[in-house]
């Protein structure tokens, strides 16, 4: 065999065991639809445009801060998405397939300043007042209903009986609430805790309240912002369900080694690459492979799957004598079929004197 063509076989396996690298790492979950609609329900009201001192910023500014991070992550799989302000009612994005580019400039149009005083936050009639409930009764399938508020309710009714009733009154909603409520923190100017705190607890709990239509989730939201490994939890939590993919057979990750004719012993050039192969193997304990072996075209086809047969069996004997278990290969011969190059020639016929390795689920 000319030395150009073996460099290019060590070449070869050692691009192939790369992809065998790739190709038992490309079993993550992907993300299908958990929800056939989403609404994003963000509370205007006065003191949503008040300070939230755990970020030390506005509270509307970090609502938006968080549904821009959000709406960069939501996948597009197809369900509807709603953006709706409440207290009062205000609909910047009526039901509609979900675009991220639609979204975000829905997003934008949230008013950054308005009036603090005399804004108050009726959360019975309020945040499902007539219409948001029309809006909930329209969309068909599973709802995630994602509240953005510090749920200080001051006008209307309870809204702890409300939200207590809302799984009776909405079955396919779930409600997740992402809460700017602050008990327990720190006035900036005065460095003592904020004089409403008992508001601020209550807002909590009524935020909390809601958090249980549909077995839905509080989360703070001090812990979403400008945090992106945290938000990616969130909108995989309520956007996705885990699919495991299905392992289809990859084609040949691993090839190129050689036998001499009528030969089935591993040849020492090849060992370095089979230690490789084995290496990769025990750092990916989850995969299987099928051990292939071939042969060219002399002698008859029952002598050459017999043959065949022995060389993919050396290199199973080969990996188990490096640690590897037995249970995760198999070994296949296929004689003469399959050639990768012509039996015409002396290299050709070398080239098809060969074992791979093909991963299996």
């Amino acid at each position: 065999m000319n030395k150009g063509l073996r460099f290019w076989q060590i070449t070869g396996l050692i691009l192939a065991l790369v992809m065998l690298l790739g190709s038992a790492a490309a079993g993550a979950a992907t993300c299908a639809p958990k929800v056939d609609n989403f609404i994003l329900f963000v509370d205007q009201s006065g003191s949503m445009y008040m300070t939230y001192e755990k970020v030390k910023a506005v509270k509307m500014a970090v609502a938006k801060q968080i549904l821009a991070d959000m709406n960069a992550l939501i996948p597009e799989l197809g369900y509807k998405g709603t953006l709706d302000l409440f207290a009062p009612f205000e609909e910047l994005q009526a039901p509609a397939v979900y675009n991220r580019s639609n979204l975000g400039a829905a997003i934008k149009t949230i008013k950054d300043q308005q009036v603090i005083f005399g804004r108050q936050t009726p959360m019975v009639p309020g945040m499902l007042s007539a219409e948001e409930e029309a809006v909930l009764a329209g969309l068909k399938g599973k709802t995630a209903v994602i509240m953005l508020s510090d749920g200080k309710s001051n006008v209307g009714g309870d809204p702890f009986a409300f939200a207590k009733e809302g799984s009776q009154k909405w079955p396919n909603a779930t409600f997740y609430a992402i809460s700017l409520a602050q008990p327990g923190a720190i006035d900036s100017t005065t460095g003592k805790h904020l004089q409403n705190e008992d508001q601020e607890k209550r807002g909590e709990a009524i935020n909390r309240a809601f958090a249980q239509i549909g077995g839905g989730m509080f989360v703070e939201a001090s812990s979403l912002y400008k945090d992106q490994a945290a938000m990616q939890k969130f909108v995989n939590q309520v956007f996705c369900t885990e699919v495991k993919p299905v392992v289809v057979e990859q084609k040949i990750v691993l090839r190129g080694i050689q036998f001499d004719l009528d030969k089935y012993n591993i040849k020492p050039e090849y060992q370095p690459i089979l230690d490789e192969a084995a290496a990769t193997l025990k750092a990916k304990p989850d995969v299987k492979v099928v051990i292939n072996g071939y042969t060219d075209s002399t002698g008859t086809p029952d002598y050459n799957m017999g043959l065949s047969e022995r060389r993919a069996k050396a290199v199973f004997d080969y990996f188990v004598a490096k640690g590897i278990s037995a249970s995760r290969m198999q070994t296949v011969g296929h004689g003469l079929n399959d050639p990768i190059a012509s039996n015409a020639t002396a290299d050709g016929r070398a080239l098809n004197r060969r074992v791979e390795l093909k991963v299996m689920q």
